[in-house]
């Protein structure tokens, strides 16, 4: 999602890989993985168990601040409108679950605010290991007290994805979108709304050369409305590297970093776990209209849960 990175400040905690405490909250995923692919041949001939890295149900603020870092005062990196605080994300309670609401506002013409988070934890495969990352996200909208659906606003533009966030690193190791999606009903260029997976990838800062060969388009109609389900699995099997994306359990797209030259899966990572709500786009992006810009009253993503998974692979 996120083609240019500006200087951050990034928390570190010792140790690249941490476990957390499960929340109360019972998990309500699923521990099938995808079915082995034996492209390459590389079938998978035995696992282990799933073990959790990170768990959050979300009912417990202390969990929550201990597991996310809360972006503020800093636009998008792709939308000079859109400016992150990091009082947006809030818990709360939505279709009788506990969530992470993220909510986009217009403030003026020129100043949409909204929420960014990012996990501490920080992930890479190593050899003969696979990793899981799940969330179900909702995105809706309201008008006063009416709600809308995400289908129905103009500018939107939330992410679930994982990426290294050092400045001066994007793409050089490498994005991996589980879910983006852009909302443009009635766009004046005729474009339409659009949920996708995608990966990016460079050797040279600000230089991606993957171009849109490893975008997968989901179907707008019904990812646009109600509760889905998002994962990314991404393996190592001695040095041959694998990333798959996934929509309600269905493969979306699967990459191996001998299947593209420019596609050199070696060198992703380590990654954060990053849910934004960005608001419009820079002119040279040219993805939105801004001048076109519907939120009704806000706009909001809501988050059930996020996990991470690791295992051998043997």
């Amino acid at each position: 999602m996120k083609q240019q990175f500006k200087k951050l400040a990034i928390v570190a905690i010792g140790g690249l890989i941490l476990p957390f405490m499960a929340c109360k909250k019972s998990q309500t995923f699923s521990n099938d993985s995808q079915q082995p692919n034996t492209e390459g041949n590389l079938k998978t001939d035995g696992v282990t168990a799933w073990e959790t890295v990170l768990w959050d149900g979300f009912d417990n603020q202390n969990t929550f601040d201990s597991h996310f870092i809360k972006t503020g005062n800093r636009s998008d990196y792709n939308s000079d409108i859109c400016h992150y605080d990091s009082s947006v994300p809030t818990l709360s309670s939505k279709d009788g679950k506990q969530v992470v609401v993220l909510t986009a506002t217009k403030v003026n013409s020129n100043y949409y605010k909204s929420g960014h988070i990012k996990t501490y934890l920080t992930f890479k495969p190593g050899n003969n290991q696979e990793y899981r990352v799940v969330s179900h996200i909702k995105l809706i909208a309201m008008d006063g007290s009416n709600y809308k659906g995400f289908g129905q606003t103009y500018g939107a533009w939330p992410a679930f994805w994982t990426v290294n966030e050092d400045a001066g690193v994007w793409p050089k190791k490498g994005e991996i979108d589980i879910m983006e999606a852009y909302s443009r009903p009635g766009d004046s260029q005729g474009r339409p709304t659009k949920f996708a997976s995608n990966l990016f990838y460079g050797t040279q800062f600000n230089s991606n050369l993957l171009g849109t060969t490893c975008e997968r388009t989901y179907n707008p109609n019904p990812v646009s409305e109600g509760w889905h389900k998002y994962e990314e699995y991404w393996k190592n099997i001695n040095g041959v590297i694998t990333v798959t994306t996934r929509l309600d359990d269905v493969d979306q797209g699967t990459y191996y970093n001998s299947s593209n030259s420019n596609l050199q899966l070696q060198n992703f990572g380590p990654h954060n776990i990053i849910f934004n709500l960005c608001v419009g786009s820079n002119l040279n992006k040219n993805i939105f209209n801004n001048n076109q810009i519907n939120l009704f009253s806000q706009t909001m993503m809501w988050i059930d849960d996020v996990l991470v998974q690791k295992r051998s692979i043997y």
